[in-house]
């Protein structure tokens, strides 16, 4: 399944990035790591990935910064964004849909569960042309 698509994978801890890096690319993915939002941002922007998959607990901007420039940049505006926090309380999870998040995923997360809902944002864009 090698060309899947690009993903963009922002968290600071190194091992959940490892860990999702790693089944990503099993799955055929081109991956971008980033350790903090300022890099996911510049990354996002060099790369212009297809999904863009961040913790919301970051150094220098965390991930509802990084979520607004994302939805405010043109050439960014269109990718799915998936949150991946440990944060569970429902505030956190509403904000994250309001603004802007396509999913939301709550740290500890099943492997496969993951994958799916990527592969369901690739889905989503394909439909919508």
């Amino acid at each position: 399944m090698a060309n899947a698509g690009r993903i963009l994978i922002a968290d600071d801890d190194p091992v959940t990035v490892r860990f999702v890096g790693s089944l990503l690319r099993n799955e055929g993915y081109e991956v971008f790591e980033a350790r903090d939002g300022d890099e996911a941002h510049r990354l996002a922007l060099e790369h212009l990935p297809d999904v863009v998959v961040c913790d919301l607990l970051m150094p220098y901007r965390d991930g509802y910064e990084l979520l607004r420039a994302v939805r405010t940049d043109a050439r960014l505006a269109h990718v799915p964004v998936i949150i991946l926090s440990m944060k569970d309380r429902e505030e956190d999870i509403v904000r994250g849909f309001e603004e802007g998040a396509d999913d939301y995923v709550v740290k500890p997360f099943h492997a496969r569960e993951l994958v799916a809902r990527i592969r369901k944002q690739f889905e989503r864009r394909r439909t919508l042309g």
